[in-house]
Order: C-alpha cells, then structure tokens, then sequence
C-alpha cells in the first residue's frame, strides 16, 4: 500500500529531532580534559547535515509525491486488517494533508542551523587547541616565554629558574666563561642520582670562580638555580650570599686587626715598639642578597641587592644596589674600570694593595660583538678623595673598556679612565669661596690565563695600572685615603697624585678539590714636592694560602700575609698575618 505523506513527514521530523545537534542558544560546555584539535567536530557537523538532505529527498521519493503541494491519495488493501485503523488516519480533504513544503523549509532551517553549529564548533575547536598547547607547555620541564626559557617543575615550592637569551651569549662584566657557568650548576642530585669525580671537580671548579670573581653583574643571563617563583608573576627570586668566620692573628701592630692594610703598617719605630699586636675572631665579613629576575617581552628586568656586615660596630653595609634590563645597568655596583675575572683568590677580607677595586653608583651600557668582544661604557660617581681640602662633586667620571676572550683558556681586558677633580682647600671650605679643579686619567690591563702545561686548571692572574688621580680606585689608597689629590697649604693650588700599581698572581690546583696561590702586590706614588717626609710612598705585599673545599658549598682556607710600607723620606715598616677562615655559600 501507499503511505499518506504525513507518515513520511512525521519520520522526517523524528530523523530531526533525534539527530545529536544541540540548540544554538544552548553554549557548548568545556571539555573536562581537552583534546588535540583534529577537525572531528567540523566533519561531524558537515555529515549530519549531509545525511539530513539526503534521508528527506529519499523519503519525498518513497512517499511518491511530485507536486509538494497536492498530496497523494492512499488506496488501501481491504484484506489488510490495519485498513480500518488506517482508514480513520486517512485525511479527508487536503486541508488535513500536512504540507510537504513546510517540511523541506523545516529541514533547510534545521541546515541553516547545523552550518551555525559548525561554525561556533569549529571556533570552539581552535580555542580548545590553543589551551592545550598552553597545558602541554606547563607540563613539559622548561616553558618558553619569548628568548627566555623558565624551567622548573611548577608544583616544587621552590625549583631551577633557567633564565637564558639565544642572542647574547654573555652578560654584562662576563669576563669569563666559569664565572657563569658556575651559576648554571645544578647543585642539588636527585635521589638516587650520583656525581662522578669529574663532574664534582667541574662543578667544585665553577663555583670557587664565581666566589673569587664576586661579579654579581655578570650572571644575568645565567641560569638560576635556587630560586623561588613568585605566585601569579614569571618572575623568581633567590636569596644567596654566605656565612663565613675569620680568626686573624697579627703578629705585628696594625690599626685596623681583622684585615690585612699594608698601607696602615707603622713606620714609626717608637709607636711599633709601644703599640701591642692585636687579632681578632669575625663574622662580620658575611654577606646577604636578593636577586630578582623577572623575563618580560622586552628582555629579562633583574634587582640585585646585596650587603655584608663590616660597618662600623658590624652594622649592615650596602656593596650592591643595583637593576638590569638587557645590557643597562643602574645602580651601585663595581665599576666598570674593574676586572672581576682577574681577582686572585684569598682568605684576607681587604684583598690585594695594588688592585684597582671600587664600587660606586654608575650608569653602565655593555654593548657585545660576537663572542670574543664587549665592551662597556659608563658614568659613575666621581667621589673625589683630596688632602687638606675636601671634594667637590660635579662631573662624573667616565669609563670606556674593552674584554677580548678568543677561547676559554684567554681573557684580556683593557680600562682607560678620564675624571674631573673639583675640590675646595681648607681656607676656602671656611669662606665658601674659590674651586680648584684638575682632570684626571687612568689606564689598566689585566687578564686570566689558563696554564695547562702546568695544570689543567691552574692559571696566571695579572694587573697593571697607571694615571693621575687615582688613588680613590686602587685598594690600598683608597682604603689609607684622601690619595687623589693633594692642596698645597701655602699656595693654595691643587695637585694630583701620580700612581703607579699592580700584581700577579699564580692559582694551583693540588688536587679534585685543594688549591694554593702565590700572589705579590705593589703601589708606588709620584709624590709633589711640598709633601712631608712621612707621607705615603710605596707598599709591597705578599700571601700564600691553602684552599680545601670538601664539598662545593664550603671552602676552608688558611693563609700568611706579609707586607711593607715605605715612607717619602725612606723609613720603612714591615708586619705580617695569619688568617684562617670558613665558609658556607647558600647557593
């Protein structure tokens, strides 16, 4: 028999409405756990819609209709036993025929509907795509933020930050490869995990570089192992620093007892011969810093501060004040006439007379060519340090150096100087009137070489300086002080000192985890004419010492300090020390 069209639509409209599409009012809820991304929900979409066009055009066929809008008549089989039923579900006119046309607009409404369906899936899909990308990023050990790579396990309350930029392959002051690369050393093993003495000695090797150069600037595009990821930022910190106690036994006077200032050795024999030897036990020399890095956009944005407790009465003192962004630097730190890779390694806190060692606020721009070369440029605090008279500062001091590093075995560097010394003398600190003023100029070169016919790690340390006017930037002047310059009492005139200083310096490895250094120091000065007898000449100091760092956190050292003043008029002045200390790196 035939079937009345209604039947067939009555199917059509039941195929619609179990079709699994959901409302387009209705949001498409999140998946709890999203997948990748396939385009499975836009080939679904364009199949539904698919098989709706085809199963109402076969069914239009099997009801036999050709004109949507004359409905078919149904002729019914007398035998059959559903014909009375049938008969009562027949239309009697066409009004009761349900129109064929409504049907098919039915169903384009419902494609209308699936093609918007498809659509917001589609969109859905990319979204989903992009989220788990970013989750997949979270779970992975490093996560990509820009040039800057993050690595650390996000559920550790405190994990490794990798801070690192593809296109600068050493930071500002980076003069030389161990001091950075000690801080990328994973210090701590994971359980189970063991160091073989190759990599013990490696990691004991980077780390006593980085504690001798004392380059805080310089690790900026390091690694940073340590540190603490702040909650809701990409930013980390780390606090490190150490703990370290000196015991400094002087067997001859000296004004200050827990360092070694050959500068303040007694010439006067009357006042060597009253004046009892004293020593002293320290920890005033330990040290605490914060160093926050925070990779942006624009590069990574670093604060560092840092500061110990050898002010008086061992009150806290500042050493490092100072913020990064790229290859600028602002802040207080050492200057950029300074070379931190070519600092020999001692226990005495004062360090060597003849190193050119000063730290001072200073703006500082560290441009880098290839791998081999940087150079540095900066305006720092002029500070000027002057006899009978006081200083006057105006115009800062500028500093120009070159770092040339063919290889790791290599590293030279080359600081030239210029300065303006203003400075009022005693009689015109009383009337607030007359200025003096100088120019200044100085000039150094040092550098690092590794000795491998020696030792493998051994190496030969190196400084020589020269100028006029400045005496605030060498050691042991600078810690006597006021050696820049010098008013003549009777004429009024300002007159700078010429200075003459230097060292070399020789490390040896014993051992996986010994050490020993030999190292001689000099300043000379060219003194004016009207100074008197007893003033400032010439020192001369020599150390030797043992290192022992059982593990790469701690060092133990011992060492014997000899030195010797020299006065304009000729008298002299010897003294020697003994020092032994211990310390204990956080990180």
């Amino acid at each position: 028999m035939k079937f009345h069209s209604h039947y067939a639509c009555a199917t059509i409209v039941m195929a619609v409405c179990c079709l699994p599409v959901q409302a387009q009012d209705q949001p498409v809820p999140a998946a709890e756990n999203p997948q990748p991304a396939t385009g499975s929900a836009d080939e679904a979409a364009t199949v539904d819609a698919q098989a709706i066009t085809d199963f109402a055009a076969a069914l239009t066929a099997a009801a036999g209709v050709d004109d949507p809008n004359e409905p078919p008549e149904v002729v019914l089989d007398p035998n059959d036993p559903a014909a009375p039923e049938a008969a009562e579900l027949a239309p009697k006119s066409a009004e009761d025929t349900m129109d064929m046309a409504a049907v098919i607009a039915l169903v384009k409404q419902q494609q209308v509907q699936l093609a918007q369906q498809q659509d917001m899936l589609a969109d859905q899909s990319r979204q989903l795509g992009h989220l788990r990308e970013e989750l997949d990023a979270l779970r992975q050990p490093g996560m990509v933020a820009g040039d800057v790579q993050i690595g650390g396990n996000l559920d550790q309350d405190s994990q490794p930050i990798t801070l690192s930029d593809q296109s600068a392959p050493a930071g500002p002051d980076d003069d030389a490869a161990p001091a950075d690369k000690a801080q990328g050393q994973q210090v701590a093993l994971a359980p189970g995990e063991e160091q073989t003495q190759q990599e013990l000695e490696d990691q004991t090797s980077d780390m006593v570089a980085t504690a001798q150069a004392d380059a805080p600037t310089a690790q900026i595009l390091t690694d940073f192992p340590g540190a603490w990821r702040l909650p809701g930022t990409r930013a980390a910190l780390a606090v490190g620093g150490y703990v370290k106690s000196t015991l400094v036994y002087n067997q001859d006077p000296l004004e200050i007892t827990d360092r070694f200032i050959v500068g303040s050795i007694p010439v006067d024999s009357a006042i060597a011969d009253t004046v009892e030897a004293q020593s002293s036990i320290t920890a005033s020399q330990s040290r605490l810093n914060f160093d926050l890095r925070d990779p942006t956009e624009v590069g990574i944005l670093r604060a560092f501060i840092e500061g110990d407790f050898a002010g008086d009465s061992n009150t806290f003192r500042l050493r490092h004040a100072f913020g990064q962004w790229n290859r600028v630097l602002a802040g207080q730190t050492w200057s950029a006439f300074v070379d931190t890779q070519a600092t020999p390694e001692e226990v005495d806190f004062e360090g060597l007379n003849g190193r050119i060692t000063v730290r001072q606020s200073q703006v500082r721009f560290s441009p880098q060519i290839g791998e081999q070369y940087e150079f540095q440029f900066s305006l720092e605090d002029p500070n000027p340090q002057i006899q009978n008279g006081s200083g006057v500062t105006r115009t800062p001091d500028v500093v120009m150096s070159a770092r040339v590093q063919p290889n790791e075995r290599l590293h030279t560097k080359v600081a030239l100087l210029g300065r303006q010394i203003r400075g009022q003398d005693v009689v015109n600190e009383v009337t607030g009137n007359g200025v003096e003023k100088q120019y200044g100029w100085g000039l150094s070169v040092s550098g690092r070489y590794t000795t491998p016919r020696i030792g493998e790690r051994d190496s030969l340390l190196f400084q020589l300086n020269a100028g006029k006017g400045i005496g605030r930037y060498v050691n042991d002047l600078s810690s006597v002080g006021n050696y820049d310059g010098i008013f003549n009492q009777a004429t009024g005139e300002l007159k700078l000192f010429d200075v003459v200083s230097g060292y070399l310096s020789m490390q040896h490895w014993w051992g996986s985890t010994s050490r020993s250094n030999l190292t001689l120091g000099y300043v000379e000065l060219d003194n004016p004419g009207f100074v008197e007898g007893d003033a400032y000449k010439r020192t001369i100091r020599a150390s030797t010492n043992l290192f022992w760092t059982p593990t790469p956190r701690i060092d133990i050292g011992v060492e014997f300090l000899w030195g010797r003043r020299e006065n304009e008029n000729g008298e002299q002045g010897e003294a020697s020390q003994l020092q032994m200390a211990a310390r204990y790196r956080f990180r």
